[in-house]
């Protein structure tokens, strides 16, 4: 909610000043767990210049003022200094800021203070008041107790989490950490520990000493407590005598811990999931001092002969007591098995001995379902009618249906308490199994027919959306399941309604691509964490095949598997249904060369490409890479906006480019591309996408002239654009509409746009131009010209420094100076009520007709219009993102200089108030891959337009084609899957979750066909006011009954 996205700052009842009046104060809001550590880390030796461990500013925090951090220190250099927050675990791992680009510190004479959230760009900065001193807890050397942090819910009593455990953050930049040394301490440590008391109390050590840091090393704690709880790790008697209070107590301990993990994200709570039923119980009557005495009452029974007792009290009794293990329960159940054989013994011996091996199941918590639920239905009266229902649907009363609704009824009561009590916990894990069985069956039959019909929708939408409940109440990605099952829920209503085809279609293709990127997140992230498990498993002598069925087994059986299968069918048949491509074309064509693989598009560049050229294959692509100019073809398992910056310069570099949401799909063609191997990539603009091996001769002739290639194209011919350094002040964009030279042609385009905003029917924000001159004059000095010089060099002989020379070189930029004139001057100029703007870049190096340059610089969103000092912040960003690592690569690859002659102008604009309905577009006014320029082609989606634009953001927009001749037939090709949009917000963009059954966009096929109408007639006008062909950017605002048009930017379409 908005509110919760409020910043609330707490006072420390106590203060102290500091031995020295610092240079900035910080107050920063941070969750963290007790241990963790809060430190700033940047470019500065005072904070470790980017060394967590040599940082000298750490913050603290207590009871009162969690979860606000707070401290200060001083610099040893003054202006402009970077830096981000840091969490560091017990353990030694450190969680960096990752959803923001480096923060910005400029400090003054009388210091700073800054307030902040972590890992949110919005901030406030303010001179320190009075002599510098500012509130800090009371210990501001070292951290205070973190008794304020919420913690999980206390695990069954006793549940205090231990004092020495420090549970260390999330290592996200390397899921296999240190596993391979894990493994080895591990496999070390068994063979020394031979009880099963002295495994368990391995597995407490290691958690509580932090040596659990990425989620490899969880996977192979759940493996090895797996395979000892399973008898695949002997356990044996190792002289010690410890009753089973004390396995108990180390099971409560690594329990606590274990809700620790889970809290961090769905994989560690996956995971832990999977390890609770491999601990004992930790029930009251197993923590007393001697526990389980009726084995002891039995073996002094006078009813059984001697030699009876005798084996009782020494392979049962005395064992327990000395060294219990899972091997007892075996024990226990061999003997009661053979008296019941020989038929000779007392009724009430054995009603006692098989009333304690159900105790001793309980202990080794080896229950079935049926038996755990009748035990909650005999100790909790307010749940017996859930459970007697559900048992009775399950033994025959009921279809496959029934039995998962009333399973959802009693795990809503068994979830709900699972961190507090074990026993509910392990009676749910118990229940999630069980779902999983009959999902399966449900997936079944609905694979074997009746494929398409209307009783066949609702059957397998209604298996889907209790299958994603199931999900829900185990915790595993709540939210969005939540929102993906509305979703689900408000279609199904139309399946039946042959009106409302193919609309219906393509909302649940839509929801469907949503609900599978729940799925394939939590599957590549335990793909990851499950591959040093083989390793733990030939260290500690495990079979292989046991092994392999371990991990298997791990990845099939979770409650995602069964969702992916179903939605699965949904994607299919919508597809199908409403005639949708498979794949989505960002640049259709045919292309030759050698295939690469590679994790994210980004590290093509860090790789040596074969010189023929490569058809590179992906996981993932951010959206802001720069295609490196050797790549002929991309194929990436994930949609993307095609529309997006990286789509425009894969079309302006003539790269041909496919991608795919369906896992399945991209997996089938990736079987078909050995890396390496020469190979032929198509993709047809109607939404086909294949690979063809081809032979070396074949790819020698394949290739083109040189000259003839885009990229060679650019290198010899690409100039940038006429500059201007003699404006040194700040002008109104709409007089520079016919002087690109000026300011750039962003800039002056969006002059231009201003001109014929009033005839052509939509709005601009009226915008003002910081020129080339000034920027000229401003950047400048030696630290700059040695950052340039370096990066010069790199680009010639260290391509490996490229990319930390790049941001050396932008910092220097950044610590230039923006004139106090220019500042004054925006602040003095911009309309009346402005009070947030944005501020983008436009250089001599983008927006021109051969080169579009689309998403090379910054563009900074909701800086504050009155506060001079986060404008000139911006303005500095802007001008060093001339120095981002895709810029440079751009313009290298260009042929453009890198420095000299390139000059970035500011365009400032008013963001556009987004009270009410806000839709972001983007528009071309050709359609560009079918080469029609009788349509207009345009991407929306809800809120801001990064969301299209960078496409950091996975999913899909809404996807339309206008005819530009009445009646202005709309086609829709694709509606939106996007999980989160931008909305704007004090402070900057917040992501926001969308709701898409509550979205009129997705529920009203009128309004959005009305809606694309009139950017498409917006598109057309600017279209015929330039001559040629536009690229543009805006949002559409609905509020009541009108509805607004507003375009921000436009610029020329680029096609190789």
């Amino acid at each position: 909610s908005s509110q919760a996205l409020r910043y609330t700052w707490f006072s420390s009842p106590q203060c102290c000043p500091l031995s020295e009046m610092p240079e900035a104060q910080f107050r920063v809001k941070c969750e963290t767990v007790p241990g963790d550590r809060v430190l700033v880390v940047g470019g500065d030796a005072s904070i470790g210049s980017w060394d967590p461990q040599k940082s000298k500013v750490e913050l603290a925090t207590d009871a009162n003022s969690y979860p606000v951090w707070s401290g200060g220190g001083s610099f040893n250099t003054s202006g402009q200094i970077e830096y981000k927050f840091v969490v560091m675990g017990g353990g030694g791992g450190a969680r960096w800021e990752n959803a923001i680009p480096n923060r910005k510190l400029q400090v003054r004479d009388g210091g700073v203070r800054v307030e902040t959230e972590f890992d949110n760009k919005r901030i406030k900065e303010k001179p320190l008041s009075g002599n510098g001193s500012a509130p800090t807890p009371a210990s501001s050397t070292a951290p205070a107790p973190h008794v304020g942090t919420p913690a999980s819910k206390p695990v069954q009593k006793p549940a205090e989490q231990p004092a020495a455990f420090l549970p260390p953050a999330r290592n996200s930049g390397a899921l296999n950490g240190t596993a391979d040394a894990f493994v080895q301490r591990i496999s070390s440590e068994d063979a020394k520990r031979r009880s099963w008391r002295n495994k368990l109390d391995l597995s407490r050590t290691v958690l509580e000493s932090g040596e659990v840091n990425a989620l490899s090393e969880l996977a192979c704690l759940q493996a090895y407590l797996t395979w000892v709880a399973s008898g695949q790790i002997k356990c044996e008697e190792d002289g010690g005598h410890h009753r089973p209070c004390a396995h108990a107590d180390a099971s409560r301990k690594i329990t606590a811990m274990l809700w620790q993990f889970a809290a961090r994200g769905d994989a560690e709570r996956f995971i832990a999931r999977r390890i609770f039923p491999s601990l004992p119980s930790y029930a009251e009557q197993f923590t007393v001092a001697v526990p389980m005495t009726r084995i002891r009452d039995i073996a002094h029974r006078g009813d059984i002969p001697h030699e009876l007792k005798q084996e009782i009290k020494h392979t049962l009794q005395n064992k327990l007591h000395r060294c219990a293990d899972p091997g007892d329960m075996v024990t226990c159940e061999r003997l009661i098995e053979r008296c019941r054989r020989e038929n000779r013994y007392s009724e009430a011996f054995m009603r006692e001995f098989e009333i304690f091996y159900k105790e001793l199941k309980e202990f080794f918590n080896a229950g079935g379902l049926d038996e755990q639920a009748q035990q909650l239905a005999a100790s909790d009266a307010g749940v017996r009618p859930a459970v007697e229902r559900f048992l009775w649907f399950k033994h025959g009363g009921g279809g496959v249906d029934d039995q998962l609704q009333s399973l959802e009824e009693l795990r809503k009561h068994t979830s709900a308490r699972a961190e507090t009590e074990q026993f509910l916990l392990l009676l749910d894990l118990e229940l999630e199994k069980y779902a999983f069985v009959l999902l399966s069956q449900m997936a079944g039959g609905l694979e074997n027919g009746g494929q398409g019909s209307a009783d066949w929708w609702q059957r397998l939408l209604r298996s889907l959306q209790l299958a994603l409940r199931q999900s829900e109440l185990s915790g595993i990605g709540v939210e969005e399941c939540v929102a993906v099952t509305r979703e689900f829920a408000a279609a199904a209503a139309e399946t039946s309604d042959s009106s409302k085809a193919p609309f219906v279609w393509l909302r649940l293709a839509a929801s469907a691509d949503r609900a599978l990127r729940i799925c394939f997140r939590l599957t590549q992230e335990l793909e990851e964490a499950y591959k040093n498990v083989p390793a733990l498993g030939r260290a500690l002598h495990i079979d292989s095949h046991a092994v392999a069925v371990f991990v298997e087994a791990e990845m099939r059986t979770s409650m995602l598997f069964q969702v992916s299968k179903l939605v699965q069918l949904v994607m299919q048949q919508a597809k199908r249904s409403a005639n949708l491509p498979l794949w989505t074309a960002i640049s259709a064509g045919s292309a030759c060369g050698k295939i690469v693989r590679c994790n994210a598009l980004s590290e093509a560049w860090s790789s040596k490409l074969p010189a023929p050229g490569a058809i590179v294959f992906c996981n993932e692509a951010g959206g802001d890479e720069e295609l490196p100019p050797s790549c002929r073809g991309v194929v990436v398992a994930r949609d993307l906006p095609v529309l997006s910056h990286l789509a425009l310069r894969a079309r302006q570099l003539g790269a041909v480019f496919g991608c795919t949401s369906e896992r399945p799909l991209f997996d089938k063609l990736l079987a078909g591309a050995r890396d390496g191997a020469a190979a032929r990539l198509i993709v047809d603009a109607s939404g086909d996408v294949r690979i063809e091996s081809i032979s070396e001769d074949v790819l020698k002739l394949s290739q083109p002239d040189a000259k003839a290639m885009p990229e060679a194209k650019a290198k010899g011919n690409a100039q940038v654009g006429e500059l201007n350094a003699s404006v040194q002040k700040v002008m109104p964009v709409v007089s520079l509409s016919d002087s690109p030279q000026t300011a750039g042609s962003k800039a002056a385009s969006s002059g231009k746009l201003e001109s014929i905003s009033a005839v052509a029917g939509f709005k601009v924000p009226q915008g003002f131009a910081i020129p080339f001159g000034i920027m000229i004059k401003s950047v400048t000095g030696p630290e700059v010209d040695k950052a340039v010089a370096a990066l010069e060099t790199a680009l010639g002989k260290t391509p490996d420094k490229i990319a930390d020379c790049a941001q050396v070189a932008r910092a220097a930029v950044e610590k230039c100076k923006v004139p106090k004139e220019a500042l004054d001057a925006l602040v003095s100029g911009l309309p009346p009520g402005t009070e947030r703007v944005a501020v983008r870049s436009s250089a001599n190096s983008e927006d021109l007709e051969g080169v579009s340059g689309a998403g090379l610089h910054d563009s900074i969103l909701g800086v504050n219009a009155k506060d001079k000092a986060d404008l000139e912040r911006a303005v500095q960003q802007v001008w060093g993102s001339m120095f981002t690592l895709r810029a440079v690569q751009s313009r290298h690859a260009a042929g453009m200089p890198l420095f000299r002659g390139v000059a970035m102008g500011v365009l400032v604009q008013p963001m556009v108030s987004l009270e009410g309905a806000a839709y972001a577009f983007i528009a071309f006014s050709k359609h560009v891959l079918e080469n029609d320029a009788d349509s207009v082609y345009l991407e929306v989606c809800v809120g801001l337009g990064e969301t299209l634009a960078s496409a950091n953001e996975p999913g899909t927009p809404y996807r339309l084609v206008v005819q530009k001749k009445a009646p202005n037939a709309v086609k829709i090709l694709s509606l939106a899957s996007f999980s989160f949009g931008l909305q704007d917000a004090s402070g900057g963009p917040v992501s926001r979750r969308v709701d898409y059954s509550q979205e009129r966009l997705s529920s009203d096929r009128g309004f959005l066909e009305q809606l694309a109408r009139e950017v498409a007639a917006v598109a057309v006008k600017v279209e015929e006011s330039y001559g040629t062909p536009m690229d543009m950017e805006g949002v559409v605002l609905e509020r009541g009954d009108s509805r607004e048009v507003h375009l921000v930017q436009a610029r020329p379409i680029v096609q190789a």
